[in-house]
């Protein structure tokens, strides 16, 4: 057979001998080879996403009191962070509603996006409140960890990971990424050694990571690996992403700062006689009173700062607000398990004492809220592994003593039928 007329796909040109399959529509042709199947689906399937995205409805915009009301429903306490995120949100979005809707806000108004920086004590619901918005608005929604984030170059995750992240919560659609939520926990780590809290922070490193992050923070165009793992500069094909409307939330513990909050505060106190007027903050008192200058002197640059205009945090947790969170939200950590046990019979039964039991012992802990389900988990144990398999148990009550290994819990079992004698 000459070279004229080996078979040769119509679409790419390409011979059968360079192919692995060619497919014929007949006898004598038209011919597609495999490779342009493989690339015709996945122009298929982008476009599939793409239709899928448009078609999608997004609620309409909440006011900031709406969206605080959403957030109460999900979110126990915490007035303040709430108050203050309700409104960045709501004006970040407003924001994509102008641009969209081409609304004319004169020569020289650019609207900013409002970047967020949510400071607060382990386990007092920052991811969670963020977490929540992105429910609510229907965005796409990313959770990355600072800790992993490394210089190009160096072993770790580049900080386009977290944009790969996003776009891939957006289903593969950049442009429904490019209005997404990014949430960067364990940001304080990324502080260099500097000053009375530079003990156990990064110095070159978290400085270098903080500096290649602030262009992702202010909007710029990103050049993103396709494939989660694939790296800038490894090959391979790439998708352009502009930053621009990507909504930043960094959060962190920021522990240690107290020490340099507490020196301002006291700045003015005298040595000597008039040491004894020193204020000791508690960690609420802490939170509630950083400021920008804090976060600086703890190690965050201050072009970073500058990306990061909406600033607030989060409180620790009372014990009244650890049984609410037990009980009050939708998704309620107690609620979850009673209908876990409800499905084999079993009515699953907690007092008021003993709620006030699991919280005190939550608040002793280090992890806040996120304790409240290992102590659950941990005093049911024994009975979803024994009870679920013994059809006559109808309850079972979880009084104080048992969360306090002091007593078992007290478990109701249905009569047996009686057997008429005959």
């Amino acid at each position: 057979m000459t070279n004229s007329t080996i078979a040769r796909c119509s679409f790419c040109n390409r011979p059968r001998n360079e192919v692995k399959s060619l497919i014929s529509g007949g006898d004598s042709g038209p011919f597609i080879c495999n490779l342009c199947i493989e690339q015709g689906h996945r122009a298929m399937e982008s476009e599939q996403k793409k239709e899928a995205a448009a078609k999608e409805k997004e609620a309409p915009l909440k006011k900031p009191c709406e969206i605080k009301a959403f957030l109460d429903e999900r979110v126990i306490g915490q007035d303040k962070a709430k108050t203050d995120v309700a409104i960045a949100v709501y004006n970040h979005y407003r924001r994509r509603e102008a641009i969209r809707t081409g609304v004319n806000l004169g020569d020289d108004v650019e609207l900013e996006k409002s970047n967020m920086l949510l400071m607060g004590p382990s386990g007092t619901g920052k991811t969670f409140l963020a977490r929540s918005i992105a429910k609510m608005l229907n965005v796409p929604f990313h959770v990355g960890d600072a800790t992993r984030l490394t210089q190009a170059g160096y072993v770790g995750d580049d900080i386009e990971s977290l944009i790969q992240g996003l776009i891939t919560s957006a289903n593969g659609v950049i442009e429904r990424a490019q209005w997404g939520i990014v949430f960067i926990d364990e940001f304080d780590k990324l502080a260099r050694k500097s000053g009375r809290t530079g003990g156990g922070y990064r110095d070159v490193g978290g400085e270098g990571v903080q500096q290649s992050i602030l262009k992702m923070l202010e909007g710029s165009e990103l050049a993103i690996p396709r494939g989660q793992g694939m790296r800038v500069g490894m090959g391979g094909q790439s998708d352009q992403f502009d930053s621009s409307n990507v909504l930043f939330i960094c959060a962190g513990s920021f522990a240690g700062i107290e020490d340099i909050i507490e020196h301002r505060v006291n700045k003015r106190s005298h040595m000597g006689f008039g040491s004894e007027d020193k204020k000791k903050l508690s960690k609420t008192d802490v939170y509630l009173s950083v400021t920008e200058e804090d976060v600086l002197e703890f190690g965050l640059i201050p072009e970073l700062m500058g990306r990061l205009p909406v600033l607030t945090t989060t409180i620790d947790l009372t014990e009244d607000e650890m049984v609410r969170i037990l009980t009050e939200p939708k998704n309620a950590i107690l609620k979850q398990f009673q209908a876990l046990f409800k499905l084999d019979g079993i009515d699953l039964q907690f007092d008021e004492v003993t709620l006030k039991a699991i919280g005190r012992e939550a608040k002793k802990r280090p992890t806040g809220a996120r304790a409240l389900r290992s102590i659950v988990e941990d005093v049911l144990r024994p009975y979803s592994f024994e009870s679920r398999s013994q059809p006559d148990v109808t309850a079972i009550r979880i009084t104080e003593d048992v969360v306090n290994k002091k007593a078992e819990a007290i478990i109701i079992r249905r009569e047996p039928k009686k057997v008429a004698v005959g």
